[in-house]
């Protein structure tokens, strides 16, 4: 029972020049610190989890390296595919209805698409109006109470909210800062990708911002806050994760990590051509996610397979005008 505490949820703060290191520091400071407690998984019996409050500032986001390698399980196209379904929602359509029961009951893409073209139109506004972009309202959200709060949406999105912060330093240079709220996050295993594809978006969104300002923008500290960020008691027991934890901690995380360059391997624009090969596949009814020999073996060339030109950009739904109508979802 001494492992317990007191009950109480600890707040933990890290700051990291890099994703990888702020990973290796985040997962260090969960088992050291966290609570032990019961989570959603745990059978009786079982090894407690970790869990705590913690907030996470990357210095530098697009600074390598971004992957600690024992935080990430997805391979290169994995990693790709999971980038492009935040920033272009390829998969939206992967989200459940009456006829696909089983399927995802959200995606982060499908949650936000019609909220940005709001932001960027408040921001475009106070610029043109005031000549900086100094809002505090500059968020959106994914939270929607008509289909997250109810029984039958068994697990609701991680991510709560985006918010962006304009600031200038002291070069006079127009900075960029995204912050992200999350209700619960998978440390060991989602953590690192999540704030992959995060930082993509932040990229994404700083270049539609400055071609729409017409002013060059910086990117700022990216500011990652878990309410519950945790280690699985299911990991400890299948997965050791307490000598994989004790086996890092006496490395430099230097040693431990990846650029994304490398654990992209073929290549990002390979990976996209293979990723949009799997799509077109699937709408001609030929098989779901099939991997790159299923569709060679349909004749596909995944080498030279074209893929969107905006997957090279941000997604053209974000130049759309403002759309009130579709906002209705958000509050159903």
């Amino acid at each position: 029972m001494e492992l317990r505490g007191d009950g109480k949820i600890p707040a933990i703060s890290i700051s990291a020049e890099n994703l990888a290191e702020a990973a290796y520091k985040s997962i260090i400071a969960c088992y050291d610190l966290g609570a032990r407690v019961e989570t959603p998984k745990h059978q009786r019996g079982m090894t407690l989890g970790c869990d705590a409050d913690i907030t996470v500032r990357v210095e530098n986001p697009d600074s390598e390296p971004k992957i600690l390698i024992p935080a990430v399980y997805d391979d290169g196209r994995g990693l790709m595919q999971y980038i492009l379904e935040v920033t272009h929602g390829i998969h939206n359509h992967w989200k459940k209805d009456e006829q696909h029961p089983d399927r995802w009951g959200y995606t982060y893409n499908e949650r936000i698409v019609d909220q940005l073209p709001f932001i960027f139109q408040r921001i475009k506004a106070d610029w043109d109006k005031k000549r900086k972009i100094t809002g505090r309202d500059y968020q959106f959200t994914t939270w929607r109470a008509g289909e997250d709060i109810v029984l039958e949406q068994e697990d609701p999105p991680c991510w709560q909210r985006g918010q962006l912060r304009f600031l200038e330093n002291s070069n006079g240079e127009l900075v960029i800062n995204y912050q992200t709220d999350w209700r619960s996050r998978d440390l060991a295993k989602a953590w690192n990708e999540n704030n992959l594809a995060q930082i993509e978006l932040m990229k994404l969104l700083r270049n539609k911002i400055s071609a729409m300002i017409s002013r060059p923008i910086k990117l700022g500290a990216y500011i990652d806050h878990s309410s519950s960020l945790h280690l699985y008691g299911l990991y400890f027991e299948k997965d050791h994760l307490a000598e994989q934890i004790e086996s890092i901690r006496g490395k430099d995380y230097k040693d431990i990590s990846w650029g994304l360059e490398n654990a992209l391997a073929p290549g990002a624009k390979k990976l996209k051509k293979l990723i949009s090969a799997q799509s077109d596949a699937e709408r001609k009814g030929e098989g779901f996610n099939l991997s790159e020999t299923g569709l060679r073996e349909l004749g596909y060339d995944t080498d030279n397979f074209p893929y969107p030109s905006e997957w090279d950009s941000w997604p053209k739904s974000w130049d759309a005008e403002p759309d009130v109508t579709k906002l209705a979802r958000v509050f159903v």
